[in-house]
């Protein structure tokens, strides 16, 4: 049902990008601080945009899943460690984790 619901709604989505894109024929100048651009239609300006907001959130999500993918190593290794440290600390079978409580 989910399935259903959004791809009705991607594609009234994109109906309405392609009306947008009929209506809006007329080009446009943008003017900033003394600068302008060529004349461009109002829906490729929208389309550059999206499709470069989808970039730079592209590359935000590649640093921070190589950060995550970083911290699981680290925390991996942690895990290694302290399992070895428990397998010499056994003493009968079971594992001491206070050296001290052993007296």
């Amino acid at each position: 049902m989910f399935k259903f619901i959004k791809s009705v709604f991607l594609t009234l989505l994109f109906i309405a990008g392609i009306t947008f894109s009929m209506e809006n024929t007329e080009p446009l100048v943008l003017h900033y601080m003394g600068y302008e651009t060529p004349p461009i239609h109002l829906y490729l300006l929208i389309l550059l945009s999206v499709f470069f907001g989808v970039l730079l959130a592209g590359i935000g999500f590649m640093i921070d899943q190589r950060s995550l993918k970083k911290a699981v190593r680290s925390k991996n290794q942690e895990i290694q460690s302290l399992e070895r440290e428990a397998r010499t600390n056994q003493d009968g079978g079971r594992a001491v984790l206070n050296p001290e409580e052993n007296g």
